[in-house]
């Protein structure tokens, strides 16, 4: 359309209705992205995460693939920018482009479910819930760039669903309430009030009866001195001593001294330091008695565009006098992979050592620390964290916060976990609920990418015999 033709198309009763229209769909996928903002911490208005998504799932509707395109990598742009714009304090103004690598896959997802054919309701709200889990699990656990935050499942505090199908299945139940709301609103009012009470009637687990008692300690400094000087009240006082990540440093033979000299007057010691393996670095967690290392863990997953050492690819607990300890490295516990093979290997507990610096803000570490409650949920398990700066918390198996210390303050967090062996549903099988819905979506992405080509392609006319 030329310009001129353009401008007087504007002027007419058709083109201000199509402005009108097309300004009514910003404004709702505008709207969808401010609530789920208001979902996530600082404000972490959790009951928002079951209808935050409605008025964009609304404005997919009847959007044109090119628009659902772009209005998706809008919502995209406002809600990673708004969750996590701590990020500027850390990368500067390369953040805007890693915001919009994370709302490319939002941008994904909306053209995907509007460019898969529906014969019902009910079909379209489930394959848009499938489409929108499948793209998430793929963006946040097989992607170079890796990144499980600020999702719908992870938007809701851990429930009675978590230990049964994870936090990706519970994003698909979110999107399929929201998508219903829209088509089949009953079934879909449903869902969501089936998840209230999922979320308020989660209890927490009894004291365990054969306790361990834990001290992790919470400091910036990362300097081996003082480090040594705040555990000492701990002392004789517990069975285990967490100190955050890379509090070790680079490891040597004096800083195993260190560690058998904690675990000497306590019982174990677990602490994380770069070790030199085959000429690379790895960033790696060390399990210490007295007897000296009883087991480590290399970081499954290093921090992208940090120099976070070469990743790990092995998750494996560690037998000790306490019991079968997993010993994931921070990051590891954000992905849903690592304390998974660990408990389906025999980790009893977890006591984990993590990082998250001063600078990053006290969003960042809160934000953070929520991932942690969901992993204790999905698999079952007590978790001790030390962190630098704070999240430094205790969380029992339902994914409650036992205990925790304010954040930035330095100080020392004692408390007890407990031992299990218990196999939740996740555990059985149930996480295979993401990857089976991430391959359904590149199922159906093929078949659109042929269908499209099978159309375009010229049919071939047999020559006839004349």
């Amino acid at each position: 359309m030329q310009l001129p033709h353009y401008f007087s198309f504007l002027m007419s009763e058709g083109g201000k209705r199509a402005m009108e229209a097309m300004l009514k769909k910003i404004g709702l996928t505008a709207l969808s992205a401010g609530l789920g903002v208001l979902v996530f911490e600082p404000f972490a208005w959790w009951p928002l995460a079951l209808v935050a998504w409605i008025p964009f799932l609304y404005v997919l509707k009847d959007a044109s693939p090119r628009a659902a395109f772009y209005l998706g990598l809008f919502h995209g742009l406002l809600l990673f920018g708004g969750t996590l714009s701590w990020m500027w304090t850390i990368f500067g103004r390369a953040s805007i482009a890693l915001w919009a690598i994370v709302a490319m896959f939002t941008a994904i997802t909306a053209l995907l479910i509007v460019r898969l054919p529906t014969k019902s309701r009910w079909q379209g709200a489930v394959l848009a819930a499938a489409v929108w889990a499948g793209v998430e699990f793929f963006r946040a656990e097989i992607f170079t760039l890796t990144f499980p935050w600020i999702t719908p499942g992870t938007g809701v505090p851990p429930n009675w669903i978590t230990p049964i199908v994870g936090v990706y299945g519970v994003t698909f139940l979110i999107v399929l309430g929201n998508a219903l709301l829209l088509t089949r609103w009953k079934q879909g009012l449903a869902i969501l009030l089936l998840l209230v009470p999922a979320v308020l009637t989660f209890p927490g687990v009894p004291e365990p009866d054969d306790q361990i008692r834990v001290g992790l300690v919470q400091d910036e400094s990362a300097m081996i001195r003082q480090l040594k000087a705040s555990s000492e009240p701990l002392l004789g006082k517990v069975d285990a001593v967490v100190w955050p990540e890379y509090s070790l440093g680079r490891f040597e033979e004096s800083t195993l001294e260190v560690g058998k000299a904690i675990a000497a007057q306590t019982g174990l010691f677990v602490a994380s330091g770069l070790e030199e393996i085959d000429g690379q670095d790895h960033n790696t967690a060390f399990v210490i008695s007295t007897a000296g290392i009883e087991g480590r863990h290399v970081k499954n997953h290093p921090v992208h565009f940090f120099a976070d050492g070469v990743a790990g690819t092995v998750a494996e607990p560690v037998a000790t006098q306490l019991g079968k300890v997993g010993t994931p490295v921070c990051f590891d516990c954000d992905h849903q992979d690592v304390i998974r093979k660990m408990t389906a290997k025999g980790a009893e507990f977890f006591l984990i050592p993590s990082l998250d610096k001063i600078e990053w803000s006290a969003r960042q570490h809160e934000q953070h620390g929520v991932l942690f409650q969901h992993r204790a949920a999905e698999n079952g398990r007590w978790l001790a964290v030390a962190s630098s700066s704070g999240v430094t918390q205790i969380i029992d198996p339902r994914g409650q916060v036992r205990a925790r210390l304010p954040l930035m303050d330095e100080g020392v967090l004692v408390g007890e976990i407990g031992r299990t062996d218990h196999r939740t549903i996740f555990q059985r099988g149930g996480w295979l609920l993401g990857p089976a819905m991430m391959w359904v979506t590149g199922a159906a992405m093929l078949w659109l990418v042929w269908r499209k080509y099978s159309k375009s392609a010229p049919k071939q006319v047999p020559d006839l015999p004349r």
